[in-house]
């Protein structure tokens, strides 16, 4: 069987699709966003506070006055934490899965396999 465009999509999207992400990826990806979340209420709450360190400030020569800056912001990272090393091989391990059983499928579509053969091979293939 010719392997066209079609083909060869209709794979790649069958393979992703039973081949997922897992638990590391979902867990890791969880606590990224609750840590971002909380960074940005801290910051909304650091804003706040200088704003109101700013209105109590007075005496202020005529024309000067006080402003806060835009790097006066909490940052949030997890690279290089366990959990993000963990998520990323697993992640790696998912996609080097993924490109060989994709790789295997259009080879034996290439050398004469049939219709018939795709899902045998996609079974194959992802171990079903």
């Amino acid at each position: 069987m010719r392997v066209t465009k079609l083909i060869r999509e209709y794979v790649e999207k069958t393979i992703t699709t039973k081949l997922p992400y897992g638990e590391p990826h979902h867990t890791y990806n969880q606590h990224k966003t609750s840590l971002s979340d909380l960074t940005k209420q801290l910051n909304e709450k650091i804003s706040q506070y200088a704003d109101e360190l700013i209105a109590g400030v007075g005496n202020l020569p005529e024309g000067f006055h006080i402003t806060k800056g835009c790097y006066n912001q909490l940052t949030c990272s997890s690279y290089g934490s366990p959990m993000q090393k963990a998520a990323e091989q697993h992640e790696k391990e998912i996609r080097d899965k993924r490109k060989e059983a994709i790789e295997s499928i259009l080879v034996e579509l290439e050398l004469g396999a049939t219709k018939a053969d795709l899902e045998r091979l996609i079974a194959e293939a992802i171990g079903e």
